[in-house]
């Protein structure tokens, strides 16, 4: 073998290494989330299950520096995010977070502590995503599958894009329904903020 094939395959399996390592902490970022779940959340659910401004807070604590709700409204609004103004796209954030926590947190309540594993990574797509998956078991014993899209923010800081729950790709779907959303309010963005909270507290 040439001197200079050794050195072409040498950078390879550095770059190689590098985004292996890069994958394993997004993976990193999902497992300190999960036991955040099972210690900050499942093992106070007595207490929580009747404090839902305490248990808001504390899935904030855990999910804010994980997730850019900027962002994730941005994708949200689709197209309209550009109609929208500065104080619209604000307030659009606000009531998706807000919203989102009180009303999906109870869900948390309900996983099995001793049920919940991160598994290994799998293959992934090209690009910036990398792909976690995490069994979950309801109380009941029902089986839950989320796939958490985490993005690298640059420095080791990788953030949840999306998340698909059995499935169903939650960023698409709420896409989808501000769509309907606007049209049904005459593409006033301001109506159509005001239906989609009330459709996201709708499913507490």
């Amino acid at each position: 073998m040439s001197r200079v094939m050794k050195v072409i395959m040498m950078v390879g399996a550095l770059i190689s290494s590098s985004v292996w390592a890069g994958q394993e902490a997004a993976r990193d970022t999902v497992i300190g989330v999960v036991d955040s779940f099972r210690t900050d959340i499942i093992a106070d659910k007595a207490e929580l299950a009747n404090n839902a401004p305490l248990l808001a807070q504390r899935i904030d604590k855990i999910l804010t520096p994980v997730i850019d709700f900027d962002d994730f409204s941005k994708k949200v609004m689709g197209k309209y995010y550009r109609r929208a103004t500065p104080d619209q796209r604000v307030r659009f954030a606000t009531v998706t977070k807000d919203t989102l926590l009180k009303t999906y947190g109870g869900s948390l309540l309900e996983l099995d502590p001793d049920k919940i594993k991160v598994l290994p990574l799998g293959p992934q797509r090209e690009g910036r995503e990398v792909k976690v998956d995490v069994d979950f078991q309801m109380g009941d014993g029902s089986p839950l599958n989320l796939s958490f899209f985490m993005e690298d923010y640059g420095n080791d800081s990788w953030k949840l894009s999306n998340v698909v729950i059995n499935n169903i790709n939650f960023g698409l779907t709420f896409r989808k329904q501000f769509s309907v959303m606007m049209q049904q309010n005459h593409n006033k963005i301001d109506a159509a903020i005001d239906a989609w909270k009330q459709s996201l507290e709708k499913k507490s």
